[in-house]
């Protein structure tokens, strides 16, 4: 399927005079069309969709969000959804009926913004690894239907030959989709943290409400609680968080995002049954409570094995609440510069993972981490990356109808 006709070049002399209006005054109305493959609470990269699509609609622009499913309650403040189902069962084949689907359904609209690797977009918020980058560490993957179609997505948006801008989220990612496609640069924009400012609530650490909000979940003063917050229960490294779980019996583990009966959390209850600390976990679902639950935990345990950015690492910052997790998470830096906790080298240890648990459990330690964690929570470039997000899609599209305008 062909893409819409987009004009990438120069602006004409003759469109001088449109463009300067459109700088000073902007095009009002202009029709945003936002994809994401699948809505769901909890979802880091859906709770930026959502919100940088609240904040393109309140600079004056009308924007519909297609997806080809929601699962849960996703509140969009009233913002239309089309759910355009497809047939595919495989996470490729869907995403890749979804993109057509999705192209056909946006011809009507301005500006196309993908939250996936999609074909045909104006601009992709990007928060993901290079495929290519990928197979050209591990070439055999290229013979499986699964990567040709990924890695056919993502050279739709990061081509030489393609003029899809990308917001991307991390240095490493900047590095490795540079070197993979030889992207232009000017193509590629790293953003700031994308975390929210009422995410930053450090003043619920104090005596009186951490002893309320731990009553409420059913945890004594005394018990050393570890939080963990995920969807992808093996990509966020939840089963090396259990298997550390037996080597400190006065641990309790609260788990955020999922609920015991959900079939990717079944794996997860059965190696905690084998290894006898199904009683030191409390599954919580989804909840949009993070900075009490942060208030009510002793430590942020994150020892994923991929995290383009780990928002969840930041918010535990923000809210003064020690981290241990791993290097290869976007936002793990910030745990270094803050201070705020122990970031481990790869490969996975466990008996590195197991020592920076026991040195969390240290009340200096822990104390000194936390303190440094909420200084370094006041600066405001943290909260400013779905704001610039808002203000480059419209200034991309308003750069574009001025070339539309010139020719």
């Amino acid at each position: 399927m062909g893409c819409r006709g987009r004009d990438q070049g120069a602006i004409a002399p003759s469109g001088i005079t449109d463009f300067i209006a459109a700088r000073l005054w902007g095009f009002p109305d202009m029709r945003f069309g936002f994809g994401i493959v699948s809505l769901f609470p909890g979802g880091g990269l859906q709770r930026d969709c959502i919100d940088i699509a609240r904040r393109v609609h309140a600079l004056g622009h009308d924007v519909t969000i297609f997806t080809t499913r929601i699962h849960g309650a996703v509140f969009t403040n009233g913002l239309p959804v089309h759910v355009l189902s497809t047939r595919r069962r495989t996470n490729h084949e869907r995403q890749a009926e979804f993109s057509d689907r999705f192209t056909a359904a946006s011809e009507a609209f301005d500006f196309i913004v993908g939250f996936d690797k999609l074909r045909c977009l104006d601009l992709l918020y990007c928060s993901e690894p290079s495929m290519l980058a990928r197979i050209a560490r591990n070439p055999i993957l290229r013979l499986l239907a699964r990567y040709r179609r990924f890695l056919d997505l993502e050279k739709s948006c990061f081509d030489r030959n393609a003029g899809t801008k990308i917001l991307l989220l991390n240095e490493a990612q900047v590095r490795q989709y540079g070197s993979a496609w030889r992207t232009q640069p000017q193509r590629l924009v790293l953003l700031p943290p994308t975390i929210s400012r009422s995410r930053q609530r450090p003043e619920l650490r104090n005596r009186d409400f951490r002893k309320k909000f731990r009553s409420i979940l059913g945890l004594a003063d005394n018990d050393w609680v570890w939080l963990a917050i995920c969807v992808q229960p093996v990509t966020k490294g939840l089963d090396r968080v259990i298997r550390a779980l037996p080597h400190f019996s006065d641990a309790l583990l609260l788990i955020a995002g999922l609920e015991a009966t959900e079939h990717k959390s079944v794996p997860i209850g059965r190696l905690a049954r084998r290894l006898g600390v199904a009683d030191q976990i409390k599954w919580l679902g989804h909840r949009e409570d993070v900075p009490e639950l942060m208030s009510a935990a002793d430590v942020f345990v994150h020892p994923a094995r991929n995290d383009t950015t780990g928002t969840v690492i930041l918010e535990s910052i923000v809210n003064g609440l020690p981290v241990v997790t791993m290097v290869n998470c976007g936002y793990a830096k910030h745990v270094a510069a803050a201070g705020a906790g122990i970031v481990l080298e790869l490969p996975f240890r466990a008996r590195s993972f197991i020592g920076s648990l026991d040195a969390a459990r240290q009340r200096t330690c822990a104390s000194r981490w936390s303190i440094s964690a909420r200084r370094y929570g006041q600066q405001n470039e943290l909260y400013q990356g779905r704001g610039q997000a808002a203000n480059i899609i419209v200034a991309a599209a308003e750069e574009k109808l001025a070339r539309v305008r010139a020719v």
